[in-house]
Order: structure tokens, then C-alpha cells, then sequence
């Protein structure tokens, strides 16, 4: 029976391993090698299954194997920062420890002993205990992790307050539990069975919730700030538009008036009084002045226009250079809500990093355009400050919780277009400059 007990806590245990590392991967990038660390997270929770141990140690190391090995097998298998690899350390951790402790509490009810270490270690009911712990993880893994916060994880791990107090809860959890379970007083076992009972399904309970909590807050604390980015964008956007039919309309009525003009010139011509013409005329350059249009045509689309015609005076208002030379003929099916959520983030991040060069005098952006096969091809190179470029490994940002979301919205739309984007960053005598190509499919 209890090679049956074995073999079932083997397969259960492999099945939770791949699975946790699997679900995980959708928010961290793998390492080219991550199989070597599976591999030590796996052969860990196989060692824990060993009943005999060599110079008489006891059980209790091997549960503090856990602690030593997990982050180090995590960390050979996710590219990520010592934060996110302890929470998930912990996280595993306290899941199996958890339920493990339920359920041989419960067979120490059953067999009525006083659930200890030495106890469970040294009966048939070691093994079961295990499986069906790992058999418990695995399902609040798969509805928990994999479904019901499937949407708000990639938000949490990227707030760094919450994931701080989740490792703190975790850690506290823990200790209490180990405490609680590892005593080696004798106490009326049916009475500490249940409290262990209790215990242990309390902490899973108030651990579930938590998590749930700290998700949610931070998943409508990024969804707050998003929606306030992109209300400002839309509202930013229509001050453009704005601006433009008002240009326009005055543009009209000197245009309805010009017509006016242009006879009354004409009947002077006939009679010959050049004073009144020149009077005519130079009220007319007045007026024209006075319009003060000031809008330059950068392609076919009105959006990208009016977009570079604001950002060019911003550009100009911080004395930077600004350049854009090449008429681009958009020929793109991309909505204009799009347009604008992608040029405005585009050209936002070029204006924050060109406020970061000190020297003004250095700060300059220039925009290019081409077609190449069956895409267009739009070119943005700025000067920067390499110390607060996102191509570097450390955010100096202050605002660690907005940091990313213009290039997250940049890529979403390019993906949803079937588009895609290079950035790099290059040095020219010493001044360190930003590039951003993106590729978006014509339409034939």
C-alpha cells in the first residue's frame, strides 16, 4: 500500500511542478536553460518523500531544504528579480505545508495520536499525506492562479508595495504554522488535532483571500490609472482638433471674403486707383496675419497632423530640434482612437526623454518614413539621457506603477495590427540618441 501511497505522490507532485512552472511562465520570461532548474524543484519535492535519512537526521531539515533550494531552482528558471522569486519560493512552500498539515492532522484524528513530525514521518500515512496535499495545490492552482487571476498577476507583480506585504504575510504564515506543528510537547491530542485542523485550514483560507485582495486592489489601481492616461489622451486630443476646425473656420471666411476682394481689386484696376488697391491689399496681409495659421501637413491622416503640429511647438517650447521631412502617406486600416492612443504615446515618451537631456542644446528628434514590402516603416530617433532610458535594467522613474504603460499601449495596438517595433539605443560623439522603428501593414 505504501508503494501505492509513493507512486501517487510522485505523479501528483510532477503533474503540480510543471504546472506551477508553466502557469508562471506567462509572466516571466524562461531562461534558455530553465529545464535545470525544473529539474532541481523537482528532484527537492522528490527528497522530501524519503523515509530513511542518513546520520539520524531529522525530518525537520527537510522541510528546511525547501527554503534553500526553491529560490534557487526559481531563479535558474524565470529571468526576474529576487521579489518575485521569493513570493513564488513562499508561495509554493506554504500551499503544500499548508494542506500537508491538514490532512495528517486528520489521519492523527483518525488513528487518535497527537499529530508530531516523528509521528507522521514513520506511518503509512506519510505518503497519502503528501498527495493529497499536492493534489489540493494542484486544484486551487488551476482555478486559483491559472483562471480566477489569471487577468490581474502580470498588474500585482508589477507593484512592488503589495508584493512586499504578500511575502511578509507568507513568511509570517508560515513560521506559525511550522511552530504550531512542529511542538514535541504531549498535549491531548484530540484537542490539538483540531485546533491543527483549524489552523491549517484557516491559513489556506485567509491565504487565498489575500492574494485575492491584493490582486484586485492592484488590478483596478493600474485599471484606474489607465483609464485616467487615456482619459487625458482623448481629452489632450481634442483640444487638437479644436485648435484645427477653429484654424479652419477662419480660414474659410477669409477665404469667402478673399473672393470679395479680389473684384473690388479688379473694379480699382479698371479706374486705375493704385492707393486704394494697395490700402486693399495691405488690410488684407493684416487679416491674414491675424489668423495666425500655423499648421503644417506631415501626412494624409489629420490625427498623426494634428498631433506633430502640437508636439512640434512643445518640441521647439524646450529647444529641441525637431525635424520631419518626409510627407507620410498613411494607407493603414487602424481606427482613429488607435491612431491617437499610438502617435500620442509615441511622441510623449520622445518629449519626457528629451526633458531629461540636460544640455538643451543637444536635445533633438527626428521622424522618417519609408515603405518596405507591405509595411510602413516610421522612424523616431531623440536624444536622451541614457541614465533614464527603459532600455536600461534599473526604472529610475519615479512612478514605478505608470512606468511601462506607454510602451505597453504602443505595442498592444501594433500587435492588434499585425505590426511590430524595434528600439535600440546608439552613441554618436558622445551624445546618446533613442530609436524606435515601427512597422504597420498597408492595405493593398
Amino acid at each position: 500500500m505504501d508503494i501505492l501511497y509513493i507512486s501517487f505522490a510522485i505523479l501528483i507532485s510532477t503533474i503540480f511542478s510543471y504546472f506551477y512552472i508553466r502557469i508562471y511562465s506567462k509572466y516571466f520570461v524562461l531562461r534558455s536553460h530553465y529545464y535545470i532548474g525544473f529539474i532541481i524543484f523537482l528532484l527537492t519535492i522528490f527528497i522530501q518523500f524519503i523515509t530513511v535519512l542518513p546520520f539520524g537526521l531529522s525530518v525537520g531539515y527537510l522541510g528546511l531544504l525547501s527554503f534553500i533550494t526553491y529560490p534557487l531552482a526559481l531563479s535558474l528558471v524565470y529571468k526576474t528579480n529576487i521579489f518575485n522569486i521569493t513570493f513564488l519560493s513562499l508561495n509554493a512552500i506554504l500551499k503544500i505545508y499548508v494542506d500537508f498539515i491538514f490532512f495528517a492532522a486528520l489521519f492523527a484524528l483518525i488513528e487518535q495520536n497527537q499529530l508530531t513530525l516523528t509521528w507522521i514521518y514513520g506511518s503509512n500515512y506519510y505518503h497519502l499525506s503528501q498527495a493529497l496535499a499536492y493534489t489540493v495545490s494542484l486544484i486551487l492552482l488551476l482555478l486559483f492562479d491559472a483562471k480566477l487571476l489569471a487577468d490581474k498577476l502580470k498588474d500585482f507583480f508589477s507593484q512592488r508595495s503589495n508584493l512586499l506585504l504578500i511575502i511578509s504575510i507568507q513568511a509570517i504564515l508560515t513560521i506559525n504554522l511550522i511552530w504550531m506543528s512542529a511542538t514535541t510537547e504531549v498535549l491531548p491530542f484530540r484537542w490539538y488535532n483540531v485546533i491543527l485542523l483549524l489552523l491549517a485550514f484557516s491559513v489556506d483560507g485567509i491565504y487565498l483571500l489575500l492574494r485575492l485582495f491584493t490582486a484586485n486592489s492592484t488590478y483596478f489601481s493600474v485599471f484606474k490609472t489607465h483609464t485616467d492616461t487615456l482619459k487625458k489622451q482623448l481629452s489632450y486630443q481634442l483640444d487638437h482638433y479644436k485648435v484645427f476646425e477653429s484654424q479652419t473656420q477662419e480660414l474659410l471666411r477669409f477665404k469667402h471674403d478673399y473672393n470679395k476682394v479680389l473684384n473690388s481689386i479688379a473694379s480699382l484696376a479698371d479706374r486705375g486707383d493704385l492707393d486704394s488697391i494697395k490700402h486693399i491689399v495691405n488690410d488684407s496681409n493684416k487679416e491674414l496675419d491675424s489668423l495666425q495659421i500655423n499648421y503644417s501637413r506631415y501626412s494624409n491622416n489629420l490625427v498623426y497632423d494634428a498631433l506633430l503640429n502640437d508636439y512640434r511647438k512643445r518640441f521647439v517650447g524646450i529647444g529641441a530640434s525637431f525635424e520631419s521631412v518626409v510627407y507620410i502617406n498613411f494607407n493603414l486600416d487602424i481606427s482613429e482612437i488607435n491612431m491617437i492612443k499610438l502617435f500620442y504615446n509615441i511622441l510623449e515618451n520622445a518629449y519626457e526623454a528629451l526633458l531629461h537631456v540636460e544640455d538643451a542644446s543637444k536635445r533633438l528628434i527626428k521622424i522618417d518614413s519609408e515603405r518596405m514590402d507591405a509595411y510602413i516603416k516610421v522612424s523616431f530617433v531623440n536624444t536622451m539621457n541614457i541614465e533614464y532610458s527603459s532600455l536600461t535594467l534599473n526604472s529610475t522613474k519615479p512612478d514605478k506603477l505608470q512606468h511601462g504603460f506607454g510602451a505597453s499601449i504602443i505595442d498592444k495596438i501594433l500587435i492588434q495590427y499585425n505590426g511590430f517595433s524595434n528600439r535600440y539605443a546608439t552613441n554618436d560623439e558622445g551624445i546618446d540618441y533613442y530609436h524606435l522603428e515601427i512597422f504597420l501593414p498597408v492595405m493593398n
